[in-house]
C-alpha cells in the first residue's frame, strides 16, 4: 500500500508539473499504462487499457488528470467488487 501510495503521489507530481495542460499527452499514456499495469498485477491488467481510453476521453472534454488518474488506480486494484463500484463510482464524478 505503501508502494501504491508513493506512486500516485509520484504520478500527480509529474502530471501536475505539466502546467494543468488539458491534453492527456502519449508519454503520460503510457506510464499510467506501464504503472497500473505494475500495481493491478496480471489477472487484473486488462483493466488499464479500457481506463487509459476513458482518461484520454474525460481529460479532453476538461475532466481532472488527477482526479481519474486517482480513482483509475483504485478501480485496477480493486480487492472485491465494493472496492471496485465505489471507485468507478468516484471516476465518473471527475
Amino acid at each position: 500500500m505503501k508502494l501504491f501510495l508513493l506512486l500516485l503521489v509520484s504520478l500527480t507530481l509529474i502530471f501536475s508539473s505539466c502546467g494543468g495542460a488539458p491534453e492527456w499527452r502519449d508519454e503520460q499514456k503510457t506510464n499510467f499504462l506501464r504503472s497500473c499495469r505494475r500495481e493491478a498485477g496480471y489477472e487484473k491488467k486488462d483493466k488499464c487499457t479500457p481506463l487509459a481510453v476513458e482518461i484520454t476521453e474525460r481529460v479532453a472534454s476538461g475532466s481532472s488528470q488527477s482526479c481519474l488518474l486517482n480513482e483509475a488506480f483504485k478501480i485496477a486494484i480493486a480487492i472485491d467488487e465494493s472496492q471496485e463500484v465505489v471507485a468507478r463510482q468516484n471516476f465518473d464524478k471527475c
